[in-house]
């Protein structure tokens, strides 16, 4: 791959995924938000774009005559915290997908490559049982799913290839939201209470350099119109890696299962099977649990 386009460039697995094309010799146009939070991406062979989800029909002028392989497009807000049950933020993350499933047509790229989240099916299993009350969560996993939808069918309308990841349960250094890993390190560092459901419910986290890893591979390797899951490939309770975390960052810190509400589905070891993934990209994790929450917490340590 000698171009590719990283919409959410500067998010945390964007972030990655940058690195990880870098690496590999891929020229990437990083596109960024306008925000002044948003600071550009400053690393050989990328060309930060200042260009909110609003402005992708501008991406191809800004380029100026660039032909990027690959659009990558992992922009989205409201990935954590209240956001995530905002219909209108959800709503408008799927129409900016859609947005960017266009100018990736406009550019001349050859693959659409989204970025879902193992969340599309847990809002699937919600809704398909009679009687249950969603939480307001599972409008993220809405509203991925009708980003899935949308891209695909404007990418076959437009005739550009489309590949759709749906991504476990991405951690790692450089993270900062609320998410559970990072959360949970921040709460060790300081000596809060640690609080969960009591984690019966099926999980599987993978590093987000591993997942970048598997991004890349999709982008030249995944088969056209295809969806796959990215992750590990070992789903555990929740609460099996909860208590591995424990036991190597706070050994003797109790951990409160049961203390906190479960309301979403649980879902069966077959939704998180990645042997689509395996077989069409070889991809193979490559940073285990212990190593990896070690790692975040080395950097959350020195880094806040």
């Amino acid at each position: 791959m000698k171009s590719a386009v990283v919409t959410g460039a500067g998010g945390f697995v964007g972030s990655w995924l940058v690195r990880e094309l870098t690496a590999q010799g891929t020229e990437v146009y990083a596109a960024v938000s306008e925000s002044p939070q948003q600071r550009d991406i400053r690393m050989p062979g990328v060309h930060t774009l200042r260009c909110g989800m609003a402005d992708y029909r501008l991406l191809p002028k800004m380029l100026n005559g660039a032909d990027p392989e690959v659009f990558y497009h992992l922009a989205w807000t409201g990935v954590s915290g209240p956001a995530r049950g905002s219909a209108e933020s959800q709503l408008n993350n799927a129409a900016g997908a859609v947005k960017a499933a266009e100018a990736a047509a406009a550019l001349g790229c050859r693959r659409f490559v989204g970025m879902g989240s193992i969340a599309e099916r847990e809002t699937a299993a919600a809704m398909a049982l009679e009687g249950s009350r969603p939480s307001p969560d599972s409008l993220a996993g809405a509203g991925k799913f009708f980003a899935h939808c949308a891209t695909k069918t404007r990418c076959a309308q437009l005739g550009i290839e489309h590949v759709w990841p749906m991504l476990t349960n991405a951690y790692g250094e450089g993270e900062r939201s609320v998410r559970l890993i990072n959360d949970t390190i921040r709460k060790i560092l300081m000596d809060e209470p640690l609080e969960f459901t009591a984690g019966t419910q099926l999980y599987d986290f993978i590093h987000a350099a591993d997942a970048a890893r598997a991004l890349r591979l999709l982008g030249c390797l995944g088969r056209p119109f295809c969806s796959y899951v990215v992750g590990s490939g070992l789903p555990r309770p929740l609460r099996e890696y909860l208590e591995e975390l424990g036991g190597i960052l706070a050994p003797g810190r109790e951990l409160k299962f049961g203390s906190l509400p479960y309301t979403g589905a649980k879902l069966s070891p077959e939704a998180f099977d990645t042997a689509a993934l395996v077989k069409d990209t070889g991809f193979s994790p490559e940073i285990s649990f212990a190593e990896g929450v070690r790692r975040t917490f080395r950097w959350i340590k020195e880094n806040g």
